[in-house]
C-alpha cells in the first residue's frame, strides 16, 4: 500500500461550513476515503472565504479549528505539532495524521500578536496570501510586493517557529518571502504550487524561484487543480507527472504533494483522495521504481516537515 503526506487541502473548512463529520463525508477526504494508503498525513488548511471580512475571517477560523479538533478527538486522529511529534507517529501503528495550517494571512488585520496566538492555537505552515492586495501584500493576481506589516508578519512567523507558505504570492512577495527566509536561515515551502516552466500560470512557480526554495531547505507539492496543471482538457494524471517529474529532475527529494483536494476542480481520472494511486500507476510506466514513487508520495515532504516543524 502506498504511503501519503499531502501539504495542502481544504477539508477542514468544508466540514465546518457543511457541518458534516470527517469520519464520512460528501467531500474529497474523509478517514474512509484515507483507508487505501498504509500512512496518510494531512496538511490542513483553514482558508478565509472572499465573502467575508479580516476580522470575520478570524471568528470564522476560531470557530473551525475548534469544529476540526473536536472531530479528529472523536475519531481518534492525532493532531502533530512537531517534528518529533510527526517522527514518532511516522514510526507507529496510527495510520492518520493532521497538521494545521492556515490559508490567507489577511486574518491577521493588521494585529501582529495574532502571529503567535496561530503557533499557540497549534498552526504550524501559514500561506500569507491567496488573491488581490490585502493587508499582507499582493498576490499571484497582482504585481505588487508585501506590505510594511507583510514583512513583519513574515519575520514574526519564522520567529515564532511557524513555515511561511509562498503559494498564491505574487512574484515580488514570493521573492520577498524567500529573502526574509534566507535572510533567517529557515526554510520556506510551497504547499501547492505547479511548475511555470511547463504553464505559465500565475500561480505557478518558476524554476529560479523553485531553486531558491529547494536551497532554503523547502520542498513543492503538486496541486491537483486542473487549471494550473495544464490550460486545455482532457487534464489527467498524466498532467500530474509531468509536473512531478519537472520537479524531481531539478532537485531530487524536494518534490511532493499539495493536492488542494476540497478546493480544486480535479483531473479526470482523480475522482477524490481514494484515486490517488492513479499517479503511482503513471509513474510506474514513466520508469520510475518504488522507492523513488514512495519519496515523492511520502517521503520528501515527511523528511522535510520532521525537520522544518518546531
Amino acid at each position: 500500500m502506498l504511503r501519503l503526506c499531502d501539504m495542502h487541502c481544504d477539508t477542514a473548512m468544508a466540514i465546518w461550513h457543511g457541518r458534516q463529520s470527517l469520519a464520512k463525508n460528501t467531500f474529497d477526504i474523509d478517514l474512509e476515503k484515507a483507508g487505501v494508503y498504509a500512512k496518510y498525513l494531512q496538511l490542513a488548511a483553514f482558508f478565509t472565504s472572499t465573502k467575508l471580512g479580516d476580522e470575520e475571517g478570524w471568528e470564522d477560523f476560531l470557530a473551525s479549528r475548534e469544529y476540526f479538533l473536536a472531530e479528529c478527538e472523536k475519531n481518534h486522529v492525532p493532531v502533530l505539532y512537531s517534528g518529533d511529534e510527526i517522527r514518532a507517529w511516522a514510526e507507529s501503528d496510527s495510520p492518520i495524521g493532521f497538521v494545521l495550517t492556515v490559508e490567507d494571512a489577511r486574518i491577521l488585520n493588521g494585529r501582529i500578536e495574532r502571529v503567535q496566538q496561530l503557533y499557540d492555537l497549534g498552526i504550524r505552515v501559514v500561506t500569507p496570501l491567496w488573491g488581490g492586495d490585502t493587508v499582507i501584500g499582493g498576490s499571484h493576481n497582482t504585481d505588487n510586493g508585501l506590505t510594511d506589516f507583510g514583512r513583519a508578519a513574515v519575520r514574526e512567523m519564522l520567529r515564532v517557529g511557524i513555515v511561511p507558505d509562498i503559494s498564491h504570492a505574487s512574484f515580488r512577495s514570493t521573492d520577498e518571502i524567500l529573502a526574509l527566509c534566507e535572510e533567517a536561515g529557515k526554510p520556506a515551502v510551497a504547499t501547492h504550487m505547479n511548475a511555470h516552466a511547463l504553464h505559465p500560470h500565475s500561480r505557478n512557480l518558476t524554476d529560479d524561484r523553485f531553486l531558491r526554495l529547494v536551497k532554503t531547505g523547502g520542498v513543492a507539492g503538486i496541486s491537483l487543480y486542473i487549471r494550473h496543471l495544464a490550460e486545455e482538457d482532457p487534464v489527467t494524471s498524466e498532467d500530474v507527472v509531468r509536473h512531478l517529474l519537472h520537479y524531481h529532475a531539478l532537485a531530487p527529494g524536494h518534490a511532493g504533494f499539495g493536492c488542494d483536494l476540497d478546493g480544486a476542480d480535479l483531473p479526470a481520472d482523480i475522482a477524490d483522495l481514494s484515486a490517488l494511486p492513479v499517479v503511482a500507476d503513471a509513474l510506474r510506466a514513466h520508469g520510475l521504481d518504488e522507492q523513488t514513487i514512495d519519496d515523492l508520495f511520502w517521503g520528501n515532504v515527511l523528511c522535510f516537515l520532521e525537520t522544518a516543524i518546531t
